[in-house]
């Protein structure tokens, strides 16, 4: 094999950890540091597979065409309604404490009842492949150097023009082991490294060279590629330091566990965006066609990991606030609802009608947006009140994706064509 070019990194710097952040996409042009930056930053967390709106959103009580669980009460706390039981009593908890920070969004319209279509149409506003999704929109229009812009835990991520800001986690540590190099040792050939003393001698050539030769630092292309090449190492660096931090290689052991791991790196300004997929309580998935009681696990799961994320941003001093809710947006989301109505193995069906919610930064919080009619289908909202009106706008996830990309200072019109819901902005 042919030795690589002078201006790369050197051998050492790329077995260690330059070609590791490479390839999780951690390389890019240096910017401002995130300490000196004041932007708003993202938490993603996915309930995979499609939760029950009447489980939680939707108190549709009073709505014969929609079964409601034995157990459940309808609910209030500020403006936000919603299905209380005990055998969820986190979510109750997370509402009594932060419903003035939270906000409902019920009755998009997903527009598709298949998962990977909905997937990606929630994610991106499109079924089609050729698109970002917005947690990699936002992560690259940070303004912001993050080391990593999208930190991608687990659950959907997707990309066409900005593949390059992910750095994909994994639950196994495979970051952690690529920035370390330890990611080399797990090949089915033997790889055959040089000696400290050769690695040493390359190293000094290749600094010499590039680094330390004032000339060619100012050179041309020569002179942008080598100090691509100083940059290149010193963001490796950085990715060592954070993968450290983060305890990266110990991911995947609770929902819990994982969430705080994301918010410490959304917290120390590693990502502007951190997402992480849930497949409900012990891996059972919310797709429920056969146990729709399985959701109340799912949901009493999810929101007592959600109550530790808030409690964590309301209480730990922020990077230019004065506590990290005011910095951090957390946004919940599934790609779809349930059926109204149970089958006949006591599961429920998909529904093309859903709802999210967001907390945190930029949020108007305490109140519900939108809601479903008499059918169970979304109702119309006026986009600048967030009322409901047949004179609105039926909610779709392009609205969503509009609504984030305005808390992130961003032309939502670049991306998407709907508008944001306004009513959701402080």
């Amino acid at each position: 094999m042919g030795r690589s070019p002078l201006w790369l990194p050197s051998r050492r710097a790329l077995l260690g950890a330059g070609a590791a952040t490479a390839a999780a996409g951690l390389l890019m042009p240096g910017r401002a540091t995130p300490a000196s930056v004041d932007e708003r930053r993202f938490l993603f967390v996915f309930a995979e597979g499609g939760w029950d709106q009447a489980c939680l959103f939707a108190p549709l009580f009073d709505n014969p065409l929609c079964d409601m669980e034995s157990h459940a009460t309808p609910g209030q706390v500020k403006d936000i309604p919603f299905v209380d039981s005990a055998l969820r009593p986190s979510v109750r908890s997370f509402l009594e404490r932060y419903a003035s920070k939270t906000v409902f969004i019920n009755g998009m319209e997903s527009r598709s009842v298949a998962h990977d279509v909905c997937l990606r149409l929630m994610t991106t506003g499109t079924s089609l492949p050729a698109a970002d999704d917005w947690p990699a929109i936002l992560a690259a229009n940070a303004v912001a150097d993050p080391v990593m812009p999208l930190l991608s835990l687990s659950g959907p991520s997707y990309t066409h023009l900005h593949g390059g800001v992910v750095a994909r986690a994994g639950k196994a540590g495979q970051l952690a082991d690529l920035v370390s190099g330890q990611a080399l040792a797990h090949r089915d050939s033997p790889l055959y490294a040089p000696s400290a003393t050769i690695e040493a001698l390359e190293d000094n050539l290749v600094a010499h060279l590039t680094g330390t030769n004032p000339v060619l630092l100012e050179r041309g292309r020569a002179g942008a590629l080598a100090q691509g090449r100083l940059e290149s190492e010193r963001r490796a660096v950085r990715a060592g330091e954070v993968v450290s931090a983060l305890s990266l290689e110990s991911a995947g052991l609770t929902l819990s566990d994982d969430i705080a791991m994301l918010v410490e790196a959304l917290a120390i300004g590693a990502c502007r965006c951190a997402s992480i997929g849930h497949k409900g309580f012990q891996g059972l998935s919310w797709d429920t066609h056969g146990v729709n009681a399985n959701q109340s696990n799912n949901f009493e799961e999810l929101f007592a990991a959600l109550l530790l994320v808030a409690n964590t941003l309301a209480e730990r001093p922020g990077l230019h606030h004065e506590t990290l809710m005011e910095e951090v947006t957390v946004v919940v989301c599934s790609e779809m609802g349930r059926y109204p109505q149970l089958n006949n193995r006591g599961g429920k069906e998909h529904w093309t009608f859903t709802s999210c919610l967001m907390f945190g930064a930029g949020v108007r919080g305490g109140r519900a947006i939108g809601g479903y009619d008499d059918r169970i289908a979304g109702k119309r909202v006026d986009l600048e009140s967030g009322d409901s009106t047949e004179s609105g706008e039926a909610l779709v996830p392009d609205h969503i994706g509009a609504t984030l990309m305005a808390l992130a200072d961003i032309d939502p019109a670049e991306h998407v064509a709907a508008e944001p819901i306004w009513a959701v902005i402080a």
